[in-house]
């Protein structure tokens, strides 16, 4: 029986590690008219970042691109670097290019698709409490 709760922590421990360990991000792009603002947050965008070839990213980003008949393009994804402000993606970086052209890029990382995310704290709290059932389950032979 000691056995069991052992290896059935173990296990529970190890889905909520793996759990926190990359960030989910909306990621889309032109031409699904779906992809453009206003965004619905369609939970069939939403992907963990390690299914797209970017496990080890930790940052959500939304490029937009105008060109000059104002024609915009969107672009969702996650991010391996990159500046995040203050306000977590809710004021975009504004850059402007030749031919009437302008981008905005928006990133954050302190949640899930940027607004939506599994408590960090709350999973830092589970990990911590099988640990230490692991080790009272060590020092008391049970």
């Amino acid at each position: 029986m000691k056995y069991l709760i052992f290896y059935c922590s173990f296990v529970i421990l190890a889905f909520y590690a793996l759990s926190v360990v990359s960030i989910k991000c909306y990621v889309c792009k032109e031409p699904d008219r779906k992809c453009r603002d206003p965004f619905q947050n369609d939970t069939m965008f939403l992907k963990d970042c390690s299914q797209v070839g970017m496990g080890n990213a930790t940052m959500c980003r939304k490029y937009m691109w105008e060109i000059g008949d104002g024609t915009r393009y969107y672009m969702r994804g996650c991010a391996l670097r990159g500046r995040v402000s203050r306000k977590q993606g809710r004021d975009c970086i504004e850059r402007v290019g030749t031919w009437k052209t302008k981008m905005w890029y928006c990133q954050c990382d302190n949640k899930d698709g940027c607004n939506r995310s599994t408590n960090q704290q709350f999973s830092d709290m589970i990990i911590l409490f099988g640990i230490s059932l692991l080790f009272w389950q060590w020092k008391f032979n049970i």
